[in-house]
């Protein structure tokens, strides 16, 4: 009982974190661009204030993954590190604060904003869909399993923290667009290090860690799929789909730049 206050304590106090750097970094930007006297709409500055925290957090993330993933490298399964579990829970407020903050910058962005709540809430599901089932799903089902499975596999939650390793070139995308250099050397060399690092760090990371745990146990990668339980292969199935589809629209995007055809805004936000 003292781990789950603690824990909703850790909860709360970072999810208020996430939410005032997003108050701050949009505050700073909008003062800097008045300063600048550089045109720079009030939607496009939420934007770039979102991306800016989900780029500390990614950093944050990555450096807990790291950590865990070279001490518990020796025994996949049972070597343990306090990590795995305590960052589980700052991760679950950031899912949450970030649904808000794409719902904020949603109706930053629209001309007519509706009156009514219900329409305002369903206008941003129609348009976020995947990435706030995605968030859902971290925040509600696998938050919850990594920190309370029975303190085994930490490596494999210090793979899926690293899976955040791509997210400052995502995220550098979405500033480097609100800024109108989509036609720059830098958007183009960042698109390249954010698909790069996205392919592995999102996609490949869930081969390694069925090779990893056959390693250890001697066993082909169609014989850990066999072994495991079978939600182990169906949650990182559902992790794994949402990365699928994202790298296929940065692949995409990739090719329109290289046709001179520009991307939409709706081409540019992964998380």
């Amino acid at each position: 009982m003292n781990r789950v206050v603690a824990g909703c304590a850790l909860c709360s106090a970072s999810g208020l974190l996430w939410m005032g750097l997003f108050r701050l970094s949009n505050h700073l930007m909008t003062q800097l661009f008045k300063a600048k006297k550089w045109s720079v709409s009030a939607h496009h500055i939420m934007n770039m204030s979102e991306a800016i925290v989900s780029s500390l957090q990614a950093v944050a993330s990555s450096v807990c993954g790291v950590v865990v993933v070279v001490s518990c490298r020796h025994d996949v399964m049972k070597a343990v590190h306090p990590l795995a579990s305590w960052y589980a829970w700052v991760a679950g407020s950031y899912f949450i604060y970030d649904a808000i903050a794409m719902y904020q910058v949603h109706l930053a962005s629209l001309a007519e904003v509706p009156k009514r709540f219900i329409d305002r809430v369903c206008s941003y599901l129609r348009r976020r869909t995947l990435l706030v089932l995605h968030h859902v799903v971290v925040a509600f089902v696998l938050v919850p399993v990594l920190v309370y499975r029975s303190g085994l596999g930490d490596f494999f939650v210090g793979c899926f923290y690293c899976v955040e390793l791509s997210g400052p070139f995502t995220n550098m995308r979405v500033v480097l667009s609100r800024l109108g250099l989509k036609t720059s050397r830098w958007y183009s060399v960042n698109g390249l290090l954010m698909i790069t690092s996205f392919a592995l760090c999102r996609v490949a990371v869930f081969p390694y860690m069925y090779f990893a745990y056959g390693t250890q146990y001697d066993l082909s990668i169609l014989q850990v799929v066999r072994k495991i339980p079978v939600h182990c292969n169906l949650g990182s199935l559902m992790v794994l789909l949402p990365q699928v589809h994202w790298l296929r629209l940065m692949l995409l995007g990739a090719f329109k730049v290289s046709r001179g055809t520009p991307i939409t805004e709706a081409d540019e936000k992964i998380d």
